[in-house]
């Protein structure tokens, strides 16, 4: 039996009035991914000796969950897989007082844990608040963050899942290039690229599986409860190096709601990011009858981006709906959200703007339904395909828009998904919980005339037709993952739980790329006997056509799967060790439905420790350490092994078009085929030993109570990369045997490879193994280490604070599965291990470091009606770097790409200083209109993000040569991305 000396409850005349105490419990208990759990002990009141075969009850009000269970001999009970909500707790036993605890918060993937002290006989119930629990789990080596959505009504926090995130320690602000679908930015956890996070709603991965960059989008007043996890995470949890972004929606109940939120943004209170300017001339010089002539196409001070008039309208209304269709067990919920998004952008020096409109509602709906209360069923779906129109339009030097001749094209985005979860309690100690689910991704950018043919006359050198030269290649993209998952949870002992379960991911990645109208004209003149590339010779001199077709693509599927388990081992009365095993496996197929890659016997051991100091419940240290893997991204597969078809064919003319597309003749020679659509072999383009990439991780904490109120966090975390997957060419290592070929190869930098290629293009292909030395490419490296030290006030009713500071360094030669040096998102396939010479210099602090964080956030009831919040982050600022487009030590051996050499004077990673640091401090005011009658609750707010305008530049232009090496980028040092502007913006929600 677990037993407790130090009461939760310090009032010693109130706890001998009622007879009855509340501390806590650090007995087993497991949440999972969507669900919170309850564990508690049930002891006498005077010797605090358990009390066998009480009855335990836990009663939602609103939606009529009831569950009962009986204590053991030890006193002990424990109830997992319960919703989200705030609950009753009754326990009864003959011969004793009726003992009850109200307003009991379950929060996602949290255990409450009591311990109730009843005293003999037979007097009135008591009651007890449950706001008063104490707020540490000792039982737990996780660090994560909880915050419900009532909460993030008292504080100025945007309306995206990153802002909420940002709350966290250990995540930053990532790259401002790499956003959501939506636009909306990244966080970094814990040194991680922005592409190396998982997010889950309801237990559904939403995650983008093709690049890894954000996920779908919900809308934002339908969430109910967010846990950021930011380290330590168990078994149950992985496919993340980075963070876990798990977050549940709100359901429906037995009393029926309708309400609505209209969100504006206020433009004309709103700020300004300010203009980026040339640092330097950019001039070039030639001589002229023997005078050295200065031509310059801009001089310092000269405007590279126009940021003057850009404008951002933006307002959302939702509508939404509640309630019981069988009271106490059918419930529903429903939002309809109306958007509207204006974005002005001036480009080209201010002599074009960019306008792009979005108005396509969002909608989700949610059905659950308590078949009795062992058994439950929740179904829910949404939708957030949207299309972004845009159009630009040249300007002229009084701002007039030349609206007749505008260019315009559309990107539509996300879609429809949904999915199914069944909870049951199939013993008192044995629960199961199963989910089937889909989600849809769509990224395609479609201009006008994307119907048009291409056109081109190479004699005149012009466009003809109506095709548009900006598509001139046309993507089409969609996603759609499907994912099953099977879990369970056995009390198998009193001190032993074990959690085990399955999980599957079929993600198809559909990708194809064709040139505008799907094909390709090009007018040339020949002379007599000139060869054409596909040997015929050419016997009359005049004008011919060349006719290209051309697609690559193909549909591209990866099967994830893993199964973990689990076990929470109470070793002493103060000690919890969770011990854990994760087992992943990633296969990701070719168009043609081959295994291109596939990585089995990933074992990722989790080991957790926790232990209750002084063994009241209120003070712990705990430690965590772990492995976790990252799947290949399917943008691997789409580059690599997509199916080209590549043709050229020559004909003679008939005659040409009013449109330009001509009328065919005779064929030239034989087509000419430079791609024949079959797709390439994997044993060509990856290494047959690839390695997955991972991470280990090591933490040690301490988290306290103060007091009643007041909790101290402190935590140190260590992570090192160990392997990551990229690509790169052999180039080297066929030097090394004698070879020249610059072909590339998907493997783990720094390793050997071992892989099959037709180097002479007889057909056959032969076997290569190079070792590390041969290929000349470093050890990937990536290694984070940071400390946290977070003060919390709970809310009181009168006023919450938190603050966090945190010290991190992250340094290496590789930042991920994205670059923020120039802003790509290719994951995988970053151009950072291309070529050996490319990660000389590269060893430094990353873009991800941020030496130091400061964040305070709060808010107080100035009146019962009346409140005001603050949210402040102020973050050191990033390393630069001088990028150079030449290798000095070697300047033949250099095709292409960012080096480290300006000239010839090195520049290794992020020694060129850093970016400002940066200070954001939003507010905001809450007026409760809840006493007036007509409602059930409402109220109306202004937030203010960015009080102050801050507009420190985020991102400088880091490219010092431009084209060739000793050729200066004359915008190199300009500012290109700067802090978020003010943003204004007004809300009213209302609910009946």
């Amino acid at each position: 039996m677990v037993k407790t000396k130090a009461k939760l409850f310090k009032k010693a005349a109130l706890c001998a009035a009622i007879c009855s105490t509340l501390t806590f419990y650090s007995g087993i208990s497991s949440a999972s991914n969507v669900d919170g759990a309850i564990k508690g002990i049930i002891t006498q009141q005077a010797n605090e000796a358990p009390i066998a075969g009480a009855t335990v009850t836990i009663s939602n009000p609103a939606n009529g969950y009831v569950k009962s269970i009986q204590v053991d001999s030890n006193g002990q009970f424990n109830l997992n897989a319960v919703p989200v909500g705030t609950y009753n707790i009754k326990i009864e036993k003959v011969g004793y007082q009726t003992s009850e605890l109200k307003n009991i918060v379950i929060g996602i993937g949290k255990s409450a844990a009591i311990e109730v002290g009843m005293t003999e006989g037979d007097i009135e119930v008591i009651s007890v608040t449950g706001s008063k629990i104490a707020r540490v789990d000792v039982t737990s080596s996780e660090a994560s963050f909880n915050i419900s959505a009532d909460e993030l009504t008292r504080l100025p926090v945007a309306q995206d899942i990153t802002s909420v995130a940002l709350l966290s320690p250990g995540v930053n602000l990532g790259d401002s290039r790499f956003s959501d679908a939506k636009g909306n930015s990244l966080g970094s956890f814990g040194g991680a690229s922005q592409a190396e996070n998982v997010y889950y709603v309801n237990g559904l991965n939403m995650t983008n599986f093709r690049n890894g960059v954000g996920g779908s989008t919900i809308p934002f007043l339908s969430y109910d409860s967010f846990q950021i996890k930011t380290g330590g995470y168990s078994a149950e949890f992985g496919r993340s190096t980075g963070g876990v972004i798990n977050s549940v929606t709100k359901a429906g109940t037995n009393e029926f709601h309708f309400g609505l939120q209209h969100r504006q943004n206020i433009e004309s209170l709103g700020g300004q990011r300010p203009n980026t300017n040339y640092l330097s001339d950019d001039c070039s010089y030639k001589s002229v009858n023997d005078e050295v002539v200065k031509t310059c196409a801009n001089t310092v001070g000269d405007i590279i981006t126009d940021n003057s008039e850009d404008s951002r309208a933006s307002r959302t209304t939702d509508i939404f709906a509640s309630g019981a269709l069988i009271e106490d067990t059918l419930f529903f919920y429903a939002l309809y959200e109306f958007r509207e998004y204006d974005y002005d952008d001036l480009s080209s020096r201010g002599t074009a703007l960019l306008n792009r409109t979005d108005d396509d509602p969002y909608y989700l709906g949610r059905l659950d339904w308590n078949i009795n209360e062992d058994h439950s069923l929740m179904a829910w779906m949404f939708k957030d395909e949207s299309k972004e129109y845009s159009t630009t339009y040249d300007r002229d030097e009084n701002g007039a828009l030349d609206k007749e001749n505008a260019s315009s094209s559309n990107t539509l985005s996300g879609g429809t998904s949904w999915s199914i979860r069944y909870n049951g309690n199939l013993t008192d100690y044995l629960s199961v919980s199963a989910m089937a689910g889909k989600v849809e991704f769509n990224d395609t950018t479609r201009s006008a005339g994307a119907d048009c043919p291409v056109v081109i006359d190479a004699q005149a050198g012009q466009n003809l037709g109506c095709w548009d030269p900006s598509a001139f290649q046309i993507s089409t993209n969609s996603d759609e993952r499907k994912q099953y998952r099977l879990d369970f949870d056995w009390l198998v002992a009193d001190d032993h739980r074990l959690r085990f379960g399955y999980d599957a991911e079929k993600n198809t990645s559909t990708s194809q790329v064709d040139l505008s109208g799907g094909i390709y004209y090009r007018y040339i003149g020949y002379d007599a006997g000139s060869i054409l590339p596909n040997g015929y010779e050419i016997n009359e001199s005049g004008r011919y056509v060349r006719v290209r077709n051309y697609n690559v693509g193909g549909e591209f599927d990866i099967n994830n799967e893993a199964f973990y388990i689990e076990d929470t081992w109470n070793v002493t009365e103060q000690l919890t060790a969770t011990i854990g095993l994760r087992w992943d496996s990633f296969e990701n197929l070719n168009a043609s439905g081959n295994t291109f890659v596939k990585i089995d016997n990933q074992f990722a051991p989790r080991l957790g420790l926790a232990y209750d100091l002084f063994g009241d419940g209120e003070h712990k240290i705990f430690a965590n350490a772990g492995r976790y893997y990252l799947p290949v991204a399917s943008n691997t597969n789409v580059r690599l092994s997509g199916a080209e078809l590549y043709t050229h064919d020559y004909y003679t003319i008939q005659s040409e078009g009013s449109d330009g597309v001509p009328v065919l003749g005779d064929k030239l020679g034989e087509t000419d085929v430079i791609g024949d659509g079959t797709t390439p072999s994997p044993v060509s383009v990856r290494d047959n030993g690839l390695q997955p990439m991972y991470q280990d991780e090591l933490i040690f904490g301490y988290q306290g109570m103060l007091n009643e109120d007041w909790s101290l966090g402190v935590k140190f975390t260590r992570r090192e990369v160990k392997s990551i997957i990229d690509d790169g060419s052999m180039v080297e290592a066929f030097k090394d045997i004698g070879l020249d070929s610059d072909h590339f190869l998907l493997f783990n930098p720094g390793e050997g490879v071992s892989f099959q290629y037709d180097y002479d293009g007889d057909g056959t292909l032969e076997d290569y193994d190079f070792t590390a030395e041969q290929l000349g490419y470093p050890d990937a490296k990536r290694n984070y280490n940071s400390v946290d030290v977070v003060l919390e006030k709970s809310w009181d009713g009168l006023w919450m604070f938190n603050a966090t500071y945190t010290w991190s360094q992250s340094y290496g030669n590789a930042e991920g599965y994205v670059k923020s040096d120039n802003g790509q998102d290719d994951a995988g396939l970053t151009t950072d291990w291309d070529y050996p010479y490319l990660m000389d210099g590269a060893n430094g602090y990353l873009p991800n470091d941020r030496r130091h964080a400061l964040k305070l956030f709060g808010s107080y009831a100035v009146t019962d009606n009346l409140l005001v919040g603050m949210n402040a982050n102020i973050t050191s600022g990033r390393p630069r770097n001088a990028l150079g487009a030449g290798y000095a030590p070697d300047q033949g051996s250099y095709e292409y790409g960012d080096t480290y050499y300006v000239g010839d004077t090195k520049f290794s990673r992020g020694s060129f200083g850093r970016t400002p640091w940066t200070t954001t401090i939003n507010a905001n005011i809450k007026y409760d209109l809840s006493d007036f009658e007509t409602f059930d609750s409402a109220y109306i707010a202004l937030n203010v993000f960015n009080l102050f305008d801050a507009s420190n530049v985020t991102t400088y232009e880091e490219l010092a040569e431009e084209d060739a090496a000793f050729n200066p980028n004359a915008k190199f040092g300009s500012s290109l991305y700067f802090q978020t502007p003010r943003r204004v913006e007004v809300v009213f929600n209302m609910m009946f």
